[in-house]
């Protein structure tokens, strides 16, 4: 399609492969001339030779590309009446359908499938009319990033498996909405009809001005949000012959605070607080978890507390973001990296896409300290343990000279490392490491050591507050919990119900306890463990809306704020986590409880954060007319408040001598998002990945 005229010369020439010079330096080029329009409709006569006339029935109809270059370019008759070829398909997995009599060998599956997912499983074999695209051997696809040889297919030769036959392009309504598998919040566009999602597809990045590629999990977990097991409608469970009431939003509120009214009462006479923990998740939303805290201000009884631990220094953003080294004019200047505890491949597929381009690029290092997985390209392994990470502090690695004689390099860790009980130490010594890569290295700018987090609003959630982790302690001397969006299923809670199923805990004050689950869906056999383990009577279920049926404000792990917008009417009786706990507000009005009566009036400051206090101890010094981000900066010169780090004596820290954390044994449904479990086609490409990587067949 990219032939054109040019004078003098005897044939059409190829524009795409002609060096702009040599053609104009000859004379005119014409792209519209009857030369090339004959010669347009030659090359599409050869592309439609063996091609079949599946339009009425192809997937791709509407978005095809060899469908808009034939009305465009083509003839309208034909001269070849032979039969056309067919081609047997393909099984390459659970994502793609292959039709491959369709194919017009472009290559591009197979260039995309070398040089960026770097699974050089799909290749030509073949020669002439006899040539195939396909695996040579029986295989599967086995790619984090397979989906996408859909949108790069011209025809309807790859198509997706999960979608066929299901709707055309434009009876479907489109909405931008972000990625709520991991941490980077990535454009997408959802594809909606009769307020379902029918289909998720790569979006628009203004940043960047590009389209990204996106992960399997990105593209095919959002029917895993609306799966058959998923909790609509609002129920009591009072471990009596009635259990599993249905009940509507006004008697469900009641009901609580009559308890809650009651519960305080009775506990009055035993002097005992009647406390209500909150667990929050980390996927919730920063309007929720500022109304949370502005609840938790108003009555002293609720406390709220993090479901995962969490031993993480928020004095500055540095310390939990991805910070300005991995922008890519900073990666390119770079020669080395160092990957401390973290499988980007799969904790976060785009921040892999940047290293493996950068690594094509050539004159780039990896040195990765943690699980030998293959990352796509070249890495070189030292060890999972912290003693490696104390040699390279130390001065004692043979690897301290790559940092020696390198330039710009870049260090790269996970938020998971924060959930080590020497978090502190294992953080302190990275600091010291960067410093002193910044003081041998032949650097231009400071580097700092940069944090994936694995959820959607990891950094929102460590920029509000830094939340106490949930004990047995919280759970002893509460009447009651209230878990948010499926905190139960996170590593630290299971942890604490074994505990107590084997009798570790055994000092319990309350009984009849009150639990309170509000969520999309419920995991049976916690939620059991939970009510044998914690002596729970009455069970409170409120339905809410899941991420598409919702809106918030999330912050990426890059700094970005990401607005997310209702896409979908909810379903049934579910309601977004706002509503409900405006709800529990005006509800908690009626209600009165005298516990801590002046304590409730109090509004506290929030000075936690040394950035935040700085600000507060600066503006006490100037006025400023307006609170905005640059106000901190003009700040620097008139206030009289410094904090001097130097003068005090470093505090010992403990170190252990165990392996870097390394979560993520599955990735289609291991992960922080709660929704990929539920979804069928997350569940089967699971199955496939765990076939080819483990000796166990099951």
């Amino acid at each position: 399609m990219c032939l054109v005229e040019l004078k003098n010369s005897p044939k059409p020439i190829v524009s795409c492969a002609m060096n702009a010079k040599s053609c104009l330096a000859n004379g005119d080029i014409h792209t519209n001339s009857p030369l090339v329009k004959k010669a347009r409709e030659n090359v599409l006569e050869f592309l439609l030779l063996n091609h079949p006339l599946d339009c009425p029935i192809c997937d791709q109809g509407g978005e095809c590309d060899l469908q808009d270059q034939s009305l465009f370019f083509g003839v309208t008759k034909k001269r070849f009446y032979s039969f056309k070829r067919v081609v047997l398909d393909k099984n390459i997995g659970p994502i793609v359908k292959t039709v491959m009599t369709r194919c017009i060998h472009c290559t591009r599956c197979v260039r995309f499938a070398a040089e960026i997912a770097g699974v050089e499983d799909i290749g030509m074999f073949g020669r002439g009319l006899q040539s195939e695209i396909g695996t040579y051997v029986e295989k599967i696809f086995q790619s984090e990033l397979s989906g996408n040889v859909i949108d790069l297919c011209p025809v309807g030769a790859l198509t997706s498996k999960p979608y066929p036959f299901v709707n055309r392009n434009w009876e479907l309504k489109n909405i931008a909405s972000v990625d709520f598998s991991d941490g980077f919040g990535t454009p997408v566009q959802v594809f909606l009809k009769n307020n379902q999602v029918i289909k998720v597809l790569p979006g628009y990045e203004k940043a960047t001005y590009k389209t990204n590629w996106i992960s399997d999990k990105t593209r095919f977990s959002f029917d895993g949000m609306f799966s058959p097991e998923r909790i609509i409608y609002s129920f009591l469970n009072n471990n009596q012959k009635e259990s599993f009431l249905n009940l509507s939003w006004q008697k469900l509120f009641k009901e609580l605070f009559c308890t809650l009214y009651f519960q305080h009462h009775l506990l009055k006479h035993y002097f005992q607080p009647c406390n209500i923990t909150i667990c929050l998740n980390k996927n919730t939303s920063i309007e929720v978890l500022n109304l949370l805290h502005i609840l938790a201000k108003k009555h002293s009884f609720f406390k709220l507390r993090q479901s995962e631990s969490n031993h993480l220094n928020v004095d500055l953003e540095e310390n939990f973001l991805l910070n300005s080294s991995l922008d890519e004019d900073r990666l390119a200047k770079s020669d080395t990296c160092m990957l401390l505890g973290i499988n980007p491949r799969y904790e976060g597929s785009k921040l892999n896409l940047k290293l493996k381009s950068r690594y094509v690029k050539g004159n780039f290092k990896t040195i990765t300290i943690g699980s030998l997985s293959n990352l796509t390209f070249s890495s070189a392994t030292l060890s999972s343990n912290v003693q490696v990470l104390k040699s390279l502090v130390e001065g004692n690695n043979l690897f301290c000279q790559e940092f020696v004689n390198s330039s710009n390099p870049v260090l790269i860790s996970n938020a998971e490392i924060f959930k080590r009980e020497d978090a502190y130490g294992v953080s302190d010594m990275v600091k010291s490491l960067t410093k002193h890569i910044n003081s041998y290295s032949q650097s231009n700018g400071q580097n700092q050591l940069n944090i994936l987090n694995s959820s959607l609003n990891d950094a929102g959630f460590a920029n509000f507050n830094n939340l106490k982790t949930i004990k047995n302690k919280d759970f002893r001397n509460s009447a009651g919990i209230y878990f948010i969006n499926s905190s139960f299923s996170t590593p630290n809670i299971k942890k604490l119900l074994n505990l107590k199923l084997l009798n570790f805990f055994q000092d319990y004050k309350h009984k009849n306890k009150l639990l309170i689950t509000q969520d999309n869906s419920l995991e049976t056999k916690q939620l059991a463990k939970l009510k044998k383990g914690f002596d729970i009577t009455n069970h409170l279920h409120l339905p809410n809306t899941v991420f598409f049926e919702n809106s918030g404000t999330y912050v990426n792990t890059e700094g970005t704020i990401n607005k997310v917008v209702k896409i979908i009417t909810p379903l049934g009786q579910a309601k977004s986590d706002w509503q409900i706990i405006r709800k529990v507000f005006s509800y908690s009005k009626k209600t009165l409880f005298l516990s801590n009566f002046l304590k409730d009036n109090k509004i506290a400051y929030n000075s936690a954060n040394i950035n935040q206090f700085k600000n507060y101890m600066g503006l006490q010094h100037y006025a400023v007319s307006n609170l905005n981000n640059l106000t901190f900066q003009f700040l620097k010169k008139v206030t009289q408040f410094h904090l001097e780090s130097a003068k005090f004596k470093p505090t010992q820290k403990k170190l252990f001598k165990s392996q870097l954390r390394f979560w993520l044994n599955d990735f289609y449904i291991d992960g922080k998002d709660v929704n990929s479990k539920y979804s069928s086609t997350m569940i089967q490409c699971s199955k496939l990945s765990r076939l080819n990587n483990t000796n166990f067949k099951f």
